[in-house]
């Protein structure tokens, strides 16, 4: 499964136009009003409205910085856990990845269904599943209502235990009591 890691939606990218048209505008708005003599209290509505642009702007920026930052760490974590594995992991691996696509398309899942349901087993977050496929968390939500229907299942931790009940079914007799 190939994920894409372009972060950076249409929302997000038009919400930082918009709020460098409001910062911009509300500098124009103040420096013509200097410029025609106007005093502080005439401007305080435009001088307000630039201070929250740039404190909106401010926290925006953070929080892509920290978004980036996050899906970074994700993406080297991932590569690590890819780059870790050796022969035998790879052969088991690739077994395991044959019985989740034989079981998919038992389920008759689509191939973004299959996808949300991956990224669900790995315990991703359905806006982390959302920021990797470049789509809306609720179109993330979406797919995974119809892998859980067409699994017959409740949720995320059925769908993960549907795949790893079998290898941690455990033995009865040595189960504490």
């Amino acid at each position: 499964m190939n994920l894409a890691f372009n972060s950076v939606s249409i929302q997000s990218k038009l919400f930082a136009v918009l709020l460098v048209v409001v910062v911009i505008s509300s500098l124009f708005e103040l420096v013509s009003e200097i410029a025609a003599g106007e005093g502080w209290f005439e401007m305080f509505d435009d001088i307000v409205l630039f201070i929250l642009g740039i404190v909106v702007s401010v926290l925006f920026c953070l929080d892509y910085l920290k978004q980036m930052r996050s899906l970074r760490a994700l993406k080297q974590q991932l590569e690590s856990v890819r780059g870790k594995l050796d022969d035998d992991d790879q052969t088991i691996g690739n077994q395991y990845r044959a019985v989740v696509q034989k079981q998919f398309s038992a389920w008759q899942l689509t191939p973004a269904e299959q996808e949300i349901a991956m990224c669900l087993i790995k315990g991703l977050s359905f806006r982390e599943v959302a920021q990797l496929r470049n789509t809306k968390e609720k179109t993330a939500r979406q797919h995974a209502a119809n892998v859980y229907r067409k699994a017959g299942l409740s949720g995320r931790h059925e769908l993960a235990g549907w795949f790893f009940e079998d290898v941690f079914n455990p033995n009865p007799d040595t189960m504490p009591h």
